[in-house]
């Protein structure tokens, strides 16, 4: 079978298929945690493109590594609610975009923690919700508690359905792990506003 070509502008797919190249290496864990960290507070390749391969190559350690990305992807969220909501702060509010801070700060007054559990949870670019959390002065209690509950319900979730099912496991989440975790925020969500 012929290998497929990436054309040259697919930056993107190229760092993807970069990444997906320390599954197998000593040095997976390590990038894991890397990736999972900077993720967090900047666009980069989301953690699940090496956390998945890693937990099929090594089903018994699929705990470990999902720790590892919870860990780190929360370390990275603190330099995003601290340092890069700092930054913006200042002035330098090219780095999510000028128009779109004011309404998401207005957003974050309202339903902050919501938010941040969402882009723990889902696909959504966690980094502009830790960034936008940090300028809008979000409560770090319920911050660090929405990315501690959404990151290792996601993680953990993928880890174990791997540990579970082993090698469909990846076809399962490619196909239908981002819409289970969007069901469930809208069930979250839902539950919240009848809360309030």
């Amino acid at each position: 079978m012929e290998q497929e070509t990436i054309p040259t502008w697919a930056i993107h797919r190229r760092l993807y298929e970069w990444v997906l190249g320390f599954a197998k290496t000593p040095m997976a864990p390590v990038a894991l945690a890397l990736i999972a960290f900077v993720e967090a507070f900047m666009p980069f390749v989301p953690p699940d493109v090496l956390l998945i391969p890693m937990c099929l190559e090594k089903r018994a350690k699929s705990a470990v590594f999902a720790a590892i990305s919870v860990i780190c992807s929360v370390a990275g969220a603190m330099v995003g609610f601290f340092i890069i909501a700092s930054i913006i702060s200042s002035g330098a509010g090219w780095f999510i975009g000028e128009d779109q801070i004011q309404p998401m700060v207005d957003e974050f007054e309202v339903r902050g923690q919501l938010w941040v559990f969402v882009a723990a949870l889902t696909p959504a670019p966690f980094f502009i919700l830790t960034a936008t959390a940090g300028v809008a002065k979000l409560n770090f209690g319920l911050f660090f508690t929405a990315c501690i509950v959404g990151r290792t319900i996601r993680y953990g979730l993928e880890a174990g359905i791997v540990w579970w099912i082993g090698d469909q496991a990846k076809t399962f989440i490619e196909k239908w792990f981002n819409l289970v975790t969007i069901v469930a925020c809208l069930l979250v969500a839902l539950g919240w506003w009848a809360l309030r």
